[in-house]
């Protein structure tokens, strides 16, 4: 529990200063909620509630959708559902907006009683119109409360099929569902909304209606590089739905469908997908293993090398000074070329900074590498002192927002991968990022 409730916080940490603007009591109040909660204390919850509502919606939303939605499954007590009910009665209109959806979800869980259940799916049908809520969840607690009259048996196959369906169409009027987007908020929800449609149309193959059709939606709304920039906008999502985030999407599912179905090519397309947006050494030899099997004239690395170009974005054609030498990206360098975008007041950046050193170090002792090393600080203070106090010897430079713009960086810290060709590839946060760059690069 207390890993998954620290995202929020680190979400804060990435994005630049926003701690700073987060009111110092809202940190006690929103700390507090947990033990609230499973201890009963309904009246002090509420109080809490509304005053950290009052002072950061943020931190009070972040706590209703991830940390009481957790609990609720597992409340014999009913705890949640009695602070719910008591909160939609202080007639606060926001609030009651945010939090309609878990309370239904709610109710499903607790409920026994066959009439009981069917006013709930009736009322499910309430929440279900033409764009979803992000604030509220809602599509989140529809299909969680689809999952409860499922285990139920209290839906039959013709409800089944029009409320996933409703789900599915209402899902799919985000306007962003296809096109990537640069905005980080915007990119959150386009995540969130792609997972769980990618979630919907696995759940109308696995248990409505077995048509490649929707194998082939879930597998191409499963979350791509894009969305795992922002997989904390779904972590949670997957943890209720599946019980477990860490595997999310349904590629691979589709992919051993066209194996089996001797469609090669598409399902070669499909490994390569699957491998870009998880490069670990298992996807990478699979991959390997299918492409030598194909039989291409083509070596594994140059195709390779090929597929990760065509998949980035062209690198801003600019010269960066660095103390003794100049990144010139104005012209094609042969080489793979690594940028880690960081700042001295930014705390995942200094706590990583040790393991780059190593690495560079490390890559600095490889004759003839074709990989190189650089580091942008963006809005530090005192950067030489910091770097010699920490015997850092990678090179930085300072860039202004014109630059940090350029590469569309709006979290810290920021790891960029570009191809010898001249596109380059942001790695998501989170991830191991030295194994991305090993076996984007194939370098050993």
């Amino acid at each position: 529990m207390k890993k998954l409730t620290l995202i929020f916080i680190i979400n804060l940490f990435l994005f630049g200063n926003i701690l700073a603007q987060i009111p110092k009591d809202a940190f006690p109040l929103t700390n507090s909620l947990y033990e609230l909660w499973r201890n009963g204390d309904t009246e002090k919850a509420i109080e809490s509630s509304l005053e950290l509502y009052r002072l950061y919606p943020p931190m009070f939303i972040d706590r209703i959708h991830n940390t009481l939605a957790q609990q609720l499954e597992n409340d014999s007590q009913h705890y949640g559902l009695k602070y719910l009910e008591q909160l939609l009665n202080k007639e606060n209109q926001e609030i009651n907006k945010i939090i309609s959806p878990i309370y239904l979800w709610s109710k499903a869980i607790v409920a026994k009683d066959k009439k009981d259940l069917i006013s709930i799916r009736k009322e499910l049908k309430t929440f279900i119109k033409d764009s979803s809520n992000y604030v509220s969840k809602t599509k989140r607690y529809c299909l969680l409360i689809l999952k409860e009259l499922d285990k139920k048996n209290a839906i039959d196959n013709i409800h089944r099929v029009e409320l996933i369906n409703r789900i599915i169409s209402s899902l799919e009027t985000y306007p962003y569902i296809k096109e990537v987007v640069a905005d980080r908020k915007e990119g959150e929800k386009r995540a969130w909304h792609r997972y769980l449609l990618a979630y919907s149309y696995d759940y109308l193959y696995s248990n409505v209606i077995n048509k490649e059709e929707h194998l082939k939606k879930s597998s191409d709304y499963s979350p791509d590089l894009n969305d795992r920039l922002n997989k904390s906008a779904y972590f949670y999502d997957a943890a209720l739905l599946t019980g477990n985030p860490r595997q999310i999407g349904y590629k691979s599912k589709y992919q051993k469908y066209l194996a089996s179905n001797n469609r090669e090519i598409e399902a070669l397309n499909l490994l390569c997908e699957i491998t870009f947006t998880n490069p670990s050494n298992n996807n990478i030899k699979s991959l390997q293993d299918y492409y030598v099997n194909s039989k291409s004239n083509e070596s594994f690395k140059v195709y390779w090398e090929n597929y990760i170009h065509n998949k980035g974005k062209a690198v801003p054609k600019i010269k960066v000074k660095f103390e003794n030498e100049e990144l010139d990206l104005t012209q094609k360098t042969g080489n793979w070329i690594y940028i880690d975008v960081w700042g001295t007041w930014c705390s995942p950046c200094r706590k990583e900074l040790p393991e780059l050193q190593s690495f560079y170090s490390a890559n600095e002792q490889v004759q003839n590498s074709k990989l190189k090393i650089y580091t942008f600080s963006f809005s530090s203070q005192n950067l030489s002192d910091f770097m010699t106090e920490n015997k850092y010897t990678f090179p930085v430079s300072e860039i202004d927002k014109q630059t940090n713009d350029l590469f569309e960086v709006s979290g810290y810290p920021t790891k960029i991968l570009i191809s010898p060709e001249g596109n380059y590839i942001k790695i998501p946060f989170g991830t191991n990022w030295k194994m991305f760059i090993k076996n984007y690069t194939l370098m050993n």
